[in-house]
């Protein structure tokens, strides 16, 4: 057989299949474009600045708009990829309507006492820790022994702890802190004392400069030389994320180099969170001042040491009140509130002051001018110097606080949960009454 019979005939591609693939390339061509422009139109969205007769982009832009809940609560978790510890334990909480985050430390000295279902998983992942007690642990070993669940499981227990809902959770090695915080030309921070330790290596000194990654976890890091021991570490700590969050949230840094954020993700981060979620989120990063970053750490005590180990303790009753302020309390215009008077509401008097028999003459105050109050007693926690009127919404007290020198109103539902009383007075360590004030109309 000829050589030229064997050989196969190559198909020609008709006339159409070619058409169909030169408009196939137009379109996808065309599709990227458009989808650039949309992307950056997204990016770039501001509402205050649409013209009257807004675009076409611009009106696909509002209308994909995403509703995002009032609070967005993340833990954050920062693991040593060669020891295994966690060292950084955090909460930020993004208020969508305030445009405020709250970045909450939680000290890695906490004690908890981890519950049972937790504690069998533990000790399967390592069977050396069998004979500890799982009350005598701190916070930091939830993430490390949990293994897999380890993050689930300090969600968990936060939750329990602080009474609010986690939507997220991002865990992440050192080694990926320190290539974000070189793929963003590092951060600028203030040093606040001189460090030093031999290993880890730790070789810094106190003032403003410019910190790499290496540098910036020599700071995270260092523990020794703060007078407040573990707080003053973690003070540091807070300072340093509200300088990273408002580097790396400017819509600059991250169009000038987008592929640092998506290898941290990939290769470094574990996490729940989805590209969809971040989409949702782009928006409200083109919004960000980081003016709007507080700092806070979860209310708590230094004890004693036990069986030789120092542990920070926190108080339940104060975390669930801390957690409804920071992760929880709606936001309310103040042309939103409606005041009511404190009449009809049953009232607590606890006494936090040093001077005996003051919650008595709080007492007779408050009834001589129609207020009902039901019980008094000694508060058991810690003294303040203000008072505090507990109150289950905003727009109650008012009318109550005129009585008292230096007093302020603070919403925390539990406290109804814990006292069964509407209001409960906490009279501060400061307090002398106010003896001639008198209330004899409703105030509004």
């Amino acid at each position: 057989m000829d050589k030229k019979q064997k050989r196969k005939k190559k198909k020609r591609k008709s006339p159409f299949l070619k058409f169909c693939q030169i408009v196939f390339s137009i379109l996808f061509v065309y599709f990227i474009v458009v989808l650039g422009i949309f992307a950056y139109s997204y990016l770039t969205y501001d509402p205050n600045t649409i013209k009257e007769n807004p675009s076409f982009i611009d009106k696909i832009v509002e209308a994909t708009k995403p509703t995002l809940p009032e609070y967005t609560n993340i833990l954050v978790a920062c693991t040593d990829e060669d020891e295994g510890r966690t060292d950084a334990i955090m909460l930020i909480s993004y208020n969508s309507i305030s445009k405020k985050i709250n970045v909450v430390s939680i000290p890695r000295d906490t004690r908890v006492d981890i519950p049972d279902y937790q504690w069998e998983v533990m000790v399967k992942n390592f069977p050396v820790i069998k004979n500890d007690n799982p009350s005598l642990k701190k916070i930091n070993a939830i993430p490390n022994y949990g293994k897999e669940q380890g993050m689930k499981f300090l969600e968990e227990y936060l939750e329990d702890l602080l009474g609010i809902n986690i939507n997220y959770y991002v865990h992440f090695n050192l080694e990926g802190f320190r290539y974000i915080i070189d793929s963003v030309g590092g951060i600028e921070f203030d040093v606040p004392i001189k460090m030093r330790w031999p290993d880890p290596y730790i070789h810094l000194d106190p003032g403003l400069q410019l910190l790499d990654g290496e540098k910036a976890e020599q700071l995270l890091r260092f523990r020794k030389g703060y007078p407040n021991q573990d707080l003053g570490r973690v003070e540091t700590q807070q300072k340093f994320v509200k300088a990273f969050i408002e580097k790396v949230t400017k819509l600059d840094t991250i169009l000038s180099n987008p592929s640092a954020y998506l290898t941290t993700l990939v290769k470094y981060v574990d996490t729940n969170i989805t590209i969809s979620d971040v989409l949702k989120y782009l928006p409200e990063i083109k919004a960000f001042d980081s003016k709007n970053i507080q700092g806070f750490t979860i209310p708590n005590t230094i004890i004693e040491k036990i069986n030789g180990i120092s542990f920070v303790e926190v108080d339940k009753s104060e975390a669930l009140e801390f957690g409804y302020e920071i992760f929880k309390k709606p936001t309310v215009k103040e042309e939103d509130i409606v005041y009511e008077d404190s009449f009809d509401k049953s009232i607590m008097i606890l006494n936090g002051s040093f001077t005996s028999g003051l919650a008595s003459k709080t007492k007779e105050l408050l009834e001589s001018n129609g207020y009902i109050i039901g019980e008094i007693g000694d508060y058991e926690g810690d003294k303040n110097s203000q008072t505090i009127i507990y109150v289950e919404n905003d727009g109650i007290g008012s009318d109550i606080k005129k009585f008292f020198t230096n007093a302020v109103i603070k919403v925390s539902p539990y406290k109804k949960e814990e006292s069964g009383y509407d209001i409960v007075i906490v009279l501060g360590k400061d307090e002398t009454l106010n003896q001639n004030t008198q209330t004899n109309s409703t105030e509004s």
